[in-house]
Protein backbone atom coordinates (compact mmCIF):
# COMPACT_ATOMS: atom_id res chain seq x y z
CA UNK A 1 0.00 0.00 0.00
CA UNK A 2 1.48 3.34 -1.02
CA UNK A 3 2.07 6.32 1.13
CA UNK A 4 -0.54 8.13 -0.45
CA UNK A 5 -3.29 5.15 0.19
CA UNK A 6 -2.28 4.60 3.58
CA UNK A 7 -2.64 8.50 4.77
CA UNK A 8 -5.74 8.91 3.18
CA UNK A 9 -7.51 5.47 5.18
CA UNK A 10 -5.80 6.63 8.38
CA UNK A 11 -7.55 10.07 7.84
CA UNK A 12 -10.93 8.99 7.19
CA UNK A 13 -10.65 6.00 9.58
CA UNK A 14 -10.06 8.20 12.60
CA UNK A 15 -12.70 10.35 13.87
CA UNK A 16 -10.32 12.89 14.67
CA UNK A 17 -9.23 14.55 12.02
CA UNK A 18 -12.11 13.10 9.76
CA UNK A 19 -14.60 15.64 8.02
CA UNK A 20 -18.00 14.35 8.90
CA UNK A 21 -20.43 13.80 6.24
CA UNK A 22 -23.56 16.07 7.32
CA UNK A 23 -26.98 15.70 6.42
CA UNK A 24 -27.39 19.27 5.53
CA UNK A 25 -30.96 20.33 3.50
CA UNK A 26 -30.87 21.26 -0.30
CA UNK A 27 -31.34 24.62 0.15
CA UNK A 28 -28.89 25.09 2.90
CA UNK A 29 -27.55 29.29 2.47
CA UNK A 30 -24.18 28.43 -0.10
CA UNK A 31 -22.26 30.93 2.10
CA UNK A 32 -22.99 29.00 5.68
CA UNK A 33 -22.25 25.81 3.80
CA UNK A 34 -19.07 27.17 2.25
CA UNK A 35 -18.34 28.47 6.60
CA UNK A 36 -18.79 25.36 7.83
CA UNK A 37 -16.81 23.19 5.16
CA UNK A 38 -14.03 25.36 5.91
CA UNK A 39 -14.43 24.78 9.67
CA UNK A 40 -14.43 21.23 9.70
CA UNK A 41 -11.37 21.39 6.94
CA UNK A 42 -9.72 23.43 9.71
CA UNK A 43 -10.15 20.96 11.79
CA UNK A 44 -8.40 18.01 9.12
CA UNK A 45 -5.64 19.96 8.25
CA UNK A 46 -4.53 21.04 11.95
CA UNK A 47 -6.14 17.96 13.78
CA UNK A 48 -4.08 18.99 17.27
CA UNK A 49 -5.20 22.97 17.68
CA UNK A 50 -5.45 22.92 21.87
CA UNK A 51 -7.92 24.80 23.68
CA UNK A 52 -5.85 28.56 24.76
CA UNK A 53 -7.50 31.10 26.51
CA UNK A 54 -7.63 34.52 25.05
CA UNK A 55 -6.23 32.80 21.42
CA UNK A 56 -7.95 33.09 17.95
CA UNK A 57 -4.59 31.05 16.67
CA UNK A 58 -4.57 27.89 14.72
CA UNK A 59 -0.48 27.87 15.00
CA UNK A 60 -1.04 28.62 18.85
CA UNK A 61 -4.65 27.53 19.79
CA UNK A 62 -7.85 28.74 20.31
CA UNK A 63 -10.48 29.52 23.25
CA UNK A 64 -14.51 29.48 22.26
CA UNK A 65 -14.82 32.72 21.29
CA UNK A 66 -11.61 32.71 19.56
CA UNK A 67 -12.51 29.61 17.50
CA UNK A 68 -15.79 31.79 16.12
CA UNK A 69 -14.16 35.04 15.80
CA UNK A 70 -11.07 33.37 13.38
CA UNK A 71 -14.46 30.99 12.00
CA UNK A 72 -15.91 33.98 10.80
CA UNK A 73 -13.53 36.11 9.85
CA UNK A 74 -12.60 33.57 6.98
CA UNK A 75 -16.21 33.99 5.97
CA UNK A 76 -15.95 37.81 6.06
CA UNK A 77 -17.64 38.30 9.20
CA UNK A 78 -15.80 40.77 11.65
CA UNK A 79 -17.88 39.72 14.80
CA UNK A 80 -16.50 40.92 18.33
CA UNK A 81 -14.02 38.81 19.86
CA UNK A 82 -15.56 37.29 23.20
CA UNK A 83 -18.68 35.29 23.43
CA UNK A 84 -20.49 37.40 25.21
CA UNK A 85 -19.66 40.36 23.12
CA UNK A 86 -21.02 37.85 19.88
CA UNK A 87 -24.42 37.23 22.48
CA UNK A 88 -24.88 41.31 22.54
CA UNK A 89 -24.23 41.56 18.47
CA UNK A 90 -26.38 38.92 17.62
CA UNK A 91 -29.11 38.71 20.08
CA UNK A 92 -31.07 42.09 18.46
CA UNK A 93 -31.21 40.10 15.34
CA UNK A 94 -34.81 38.89 13.97
CA UNK A 95 -33.52 35.58 13.33
CA UNK A 96 -31.76 34.88 17.07
CA UNK A 97 -33.58 32.38 19.17
CA UNK A 98 -33.46 33.36 22.91
CA UNK A 99 -34.12 29.80 25.06
CA UNK A 100 -36.23 29.63 27.61
CA UNK A 101 -34.51 28.48 30.71
CA UNK A 102 -37.22 25.26 30.74
CA UNK A 103 -35.74 24.13 27.54
CA UNK A 104 -33.64 21.56 29.08
CA UNK A 105 -33.77 18.65 26.18
CA UNK A 106 -32.86 18.59 22.76
CA UNK A 107 -36.81 17.88 22.23
CA UNK A 108 -37.82 21.10 23.17
CA UNK A 109 -40.22 23.25 20.87
CA UNK A 110 -37.44 26.02 20.89
CA UNK A 111 -34.67 23.65 19.10
CA UNK A 112 -36.34 22.97 16.10
CA UNK A 113 -35.63 26.40 15.29
CA UNK A 114 -31.68 25.59 15.20
CA UNK A 115 -29.90 25.51 12.23
CA UNK A 116 -26.71 24.74 10.27
CA UNK A 117 -24.26 27.70 11.12
CA UNK A 118 -26.12 29.14 14.40
CA UNK A 119 -23.92 30.25 17.26
CA UNK A 120 -24.79 28.32 20.10
CA UNK A 121 -23.94 30.38 23.64
CA UNK A 122 -24.09 29.17 26.96
CA UNK A 123 -24.29 31.01 30.89
CA UNK A 124 -24.00 29.91 34.22
CA UNK A 125 -27.56 28.21 35.12
CA UNK A 126 -28.50 30.77 38.24
CA UNK A 127 -31.69 31.12 39.79
CA UNK A 128 -32.78 35.23 39.19
CA UNK A 129 -33.95 34.34 35.96
CA UNK A 130 -34.35 38.09 35.38
CA UNK A 131 -30.73 38.58 35.77
CA UNK A 132 -29.16 39.31 31.78
CA UNK A 133 -27.23 35.89 31.08
CA UNK A 134 -23.19 35.90 32.13
CA UNK A 135 -22.49 34.07 28.41
CA UNK A 136 -19.61 32.20 28.88
CA UNK A 137 -19.24 29.82 25.87
CA UNK A 138 -19.70 29.67 22.17
CA UNK A 139 -19.58 26.83 19.35
CA UNK A 140 -21.27 26.96 15.85
CA UNK A 141 -23.72 24.08 15.07
CA UNK A 142 -23.21 21.95 12.06
CA UNK A 143 -26.19 19.80 12.08
CA UNK A 144 -26.58 15.90 12.29
CA UNK A 145 -24.23 13.71 10.64
CA UNK A 146 -25.24 11.38 7.95
CA UNK A 147 -23.62 8.54 9.35
CA UNK A 148 -26.01 8.16 12.68
CA UNK A 149 -28.22 11.33 12.90
CA UNK A 150 -26.69 12.67 15.72
CA UNK A 151 -26.04 16.80 16.23
CA UNK A 152 -22.86 17.92 16.25
CA UNK A 153 -21.14 21.59 16.36
CA UNK A 154 -17.83 22.56 15.88
CA UNK A 155 -15.18 25.19 17.96
CA UNK A 156 -12.64 25.03 20.81
CA UNK A 157 -13.50 23.56 24.37
CA UNK A 158 -11.53 21.84 27.25
CA UNK A 159 -13.46 19.24 27.88
CA UNK A 160 -16.39 18.12 25.45
CA UNK A 161 -16.47 14.77 23.94
CA UNK A 162 -17.07 13.57 20.40
CA UNK A 163 -18.85 10.11 20.45
CA UNK A 164 -17.41 9.31 23.72
CA UNK A 165 -13.47 10.35 23.17
CA UNK A 166 -13.05 13.57 25.36
CA UNK A 167 -11.74 15.99 23.41
CA UNK A 168 -9.32 19.26 24.51
CA UNK A 169 -9.32 22.20 21.98
CA UNK A 170 -10.17 22.70 18.43
CA UNK A 171 -12.97 20.30 16.55
CA UNK A 172 -16.08 18.97 16.14
CA UNK A 173 -17.95 17.60 19.38
CA UNK A 174 -21.45 16.45 20.09
CA UNK A 175 -24.13 18.84 20.97
CA UNK A 176 -25.81 18.12 24.18
CA UNK A 177 -28.44 20.31 26.03
CA UNK A 178 -27.36 20.80 29.70
CA UNK A 179 -29.66 18.58 32.15
CA UNK A 180 -31.68 20.79 34.81
CA UNK A 181 -29.02 21.24 37.66
CA UNK A 182 -25.62 21.51 35.59
CA UNK A 183 -23.78 24.84 36.05
CA UNK A 184 -24.71 25.83 32.54
CA UNK A 185 -27.81 26.37 30.21
CA UNK A 186 -28.18 27.07 26.49
CA UNK A 187 -29.38 31.11 26.45
CA UNK A 188 -29.99 31.75 22.59
CA UNK A 189 -29.06 30.75 19.04
CA UNK A 190 -28.48 32.31 15.82
CA UNK A 191 -26.70 32.90 12.10
CA UNK A 192 -23.93 35.41 11.81
CA UNK A 193 -24.92 38.09 9.43
CA UNK A 194 -22.54 37.61 5.90
CA UNK A 195 -21.81 40.71 4.17
CA UNK A 196 -24.45 41.21 1.67
CA UNK A 197 -27.29 39.53 3.28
Amino acid sequence: MNARILLSWVMFASPLGAIPEMDWDKDLDAKTKTMLQQAMQLEADHPDIPYKNASASPEEGMDCSGAVTYILKQAGIEAPRSSAGQFAWLKDSPRFTLVPAEARDISHAVYRKLKPGDLIFWAADVADSDKAPAVSHVQIYLGKEKSDGLPVMVGSSDGRSYRGQKRNGYGIVDFHVPKVGGKTRIVGFGPPPFPGK
